[in-house]
């Protein structure tokens, strides 16, 4: 029992992942609520700008050996993680502009870069759960569109925070402080 919830775990944790969850996220919306053409290249430059690198680096750094595991679970780790994440964030928002995506889409952004800026902040003192925090971030936006999806996302949200404590990668004091991040800042972009 105990290996099957473990292997659950992993599925769950790998399925929730911030670069997962996050891009998924924003094709779903982008494609839900613009033009086609336009929602291919945002989500193609969400991918080509923040997903893919962030992946590079995790990758590189995971093998070299400076991060135990991709999610860099490691609160030390993190510390040179988070400014890889902002400034590729920074320059999402560049990209955006220039791009001339309707400014809903820049502010959202602008609000994950402010989250994730905080969360760098925090993890001076405490590594809060990012997979956590995007996840709530996306069941909150996600209630906009009806009470099924927002239900629906909110039992995958729970999922993933089971998972990540169930992994031993954050306390449920870290899993909290992260919820509570998402739950902020997703209020702050829809408007509540």
């Amino acid at each position: 029992m105990k290996s099957r919830s473990i292997f659950l775990a992993k599925g769950i944790s790998f399925l929730g992942h911030p670069l997962i969850l996050g891009t998924a996220y924003v094709a779903w919306m982008s494609f839900l609520n613009l033009p086609r053409s336009q929602a291919w290249c945002i989500t193609l430059a969400v991918v080509l700008t923040l997903t893919l690198p962030i992946t590079v680096h995790n990758w590189r750094k995971l093998k070299s050996g400076a991060y135990a595991n991709f999610d860099v679970s490691d609160q030390n780790q993190r510390k040179g993680f988070y400014p890889v994440a902002i400034g590729l964030f920074l320059a999402l928002i560049l990209v955006l502009w220039l791009m001339d995506v309707p400014k809903e889409v820049i502010y959202h952004t602008l609000l994950v870069l402010g989250m994730v800026g905080l969360m760098a902040l925090v993890n001076r003192k405490i590594k809060a759960s990012l997979h956590a925090a995007i996840a709530l971030f996306i069941t909150v936006n996600c209630f906009t569109l009806g009470i099924f999806p927002g239900i629906g996302i909110t039992f995958f949200s729970l999922a993933i925070a089971w998972s990540r404590w169930r992994l031993g990668r954050h306390s449920l004091h870290e899993i909290a402080i992260g919820s509570v991040f998402g739950t902020v800042f997703g209020l702050l972009a829809v408007g509540i």
